[in-house]
Order: C-alpha cells, then structure tokens, then sequence
C-alpha cells in the first residue's frame, strides 16, 4: 500500500511537469493548507534518476511560493483597505511588523506551519514589495531546496554524490531550524508586546 502511494506521487509529479509544480507550489503559498512536501518530495527524486532538472524544479517551486504569497498580500491589503482600516487589530499588527517585519518575513516561510500565511500580516502592513518579495523568495528557495534535496537522496546511487546531498541537507536545515527558532521566540514576543501595545491605546 505505501509503495503504491509512493508510485502514485512520482507518477503524479512527472506528469504535471514543471508547469504543475509551479501551480501547486502556488496553492501551497496562499492560505490554502496544501502540504508541500507531496509534489516536492517526489520531484526530487525525479531530478536524482534525470528525468526532470533539479534547478528548474528548484525555481519553478520557490516562484510558485512567492506567487501565492502575494496572492495573500493583495488579499490582505485589499481587505484591511477596505473595511478594516481603523481597526484596533490592525493597528497593533502594523506597530509590530513595522519593528520585525523584514526578519518575519524572511524566516516564518522557513518554519513549517507559518511561512504561508506570513503574508498576510505583510499586506495588512502595506510592507514595501521591494523587502518582501526577495525576502519571501530567498526563504522558498531555501525552503523548497531542502525539500528536493530530501527527495533527491532516494534516487541517488552514487556516494560522492550522496555526500553532497547530505551536505546540502545539513546546511538547508541548520538554516530552517535557527529560522524557527527564531520565529517561536517572536511569537512569544510579539503576546507581549501586543499586550503592551493594548494598554498603550487603551490609556
């Protein structure tokens, strides 16, 4: 049953082609709670064996992140533009992105569970294009790297290439774990300050 699900990814994968994994990986940027790791894992293992290009999966997955992510910014900014200008809410969201917002929006797409929907706060907070989106696509390059290395280890055969492999796992995940580290002790943070802040308007 697990190896037929297994056949089952890499087939899908390989049929979708590039095109496919660029749209998924779009799905995957929005709100929409798509796992990443069903295409990227056997997309991976695709590129070991050479039947698809490991750096062309490599953009195709991280421009797909980003493209969903500003499908968020634009929603978000849209919305807060047009109804929830005044709001409460909205204020203490901007006060705290306008302090932590760069190094939010760089590190939260590496830490599993989050990197999606940081967009949101980005477009409630009008942050400038010009910070998110190479910020938000550094992180998904990163991110969707490590995911296709992943992959790419169970079509390897070679050991020299093996070791490259796991180098670049090593390092993709030194990154991702500082990264999410980095983004929990934020969260915690950002209850404080958010407290603070309420007092603040509230006096």
């Amino acid at each position: 049953m697990f190896h037929q699900i297994i056949h089952f990814l890499v087939d899908f994968c390989n049929s979708i082609g590039y095109l496919g994994v660029y749209f998924y990986m779009l799905l995957v940027g929005t709100f929409i709670p798509v796992p990443s790791e069903l295409v990227l894992l056997p997309a991976g293992y695709l590129a070991a064996i050479g039947e698809k290009n490991l750096f062309v999966l490599w953009f195709s997955g991280a421009l797909g992140s980003l493209s969903g992510a500003l499908i968020n910014y634009f929603l978000a900014k849209f919305i807060v533009n047009k109804f929830l200008k005044d709001n409460l809410t909205i204020k203490k969201v901007n006060i705290f992105w306008n302090n932590h917002g760069k190094i939010s929006a760089f590190l939260a797409p590496l830490t599993p569970g989050l990197g999606q929907y940081i967009s949101i706060p980005a477009g409630i907070s009008h942050m400038s294009l010009r910070w998110f989106i190479p910020l938000t696509f550094s992180a998904n390059l990163i991110w969707v790297g490590f995911m296709l290395m992943v992959g790419y280890l169970f079509g390897v055969g070679d050991s020299a290439k093996k070791e490259i492999v796991y180098g670049s796992l090593i390092l993709f995940g030194v990154v991702i774990v500082i990264g999410s580290v980095y983004v929990f002790k934020e969260i915690k943070y950002k209850k404080a300050l958010l407290a603070y802040i309420d007092q603040i308007l509230h006096t």
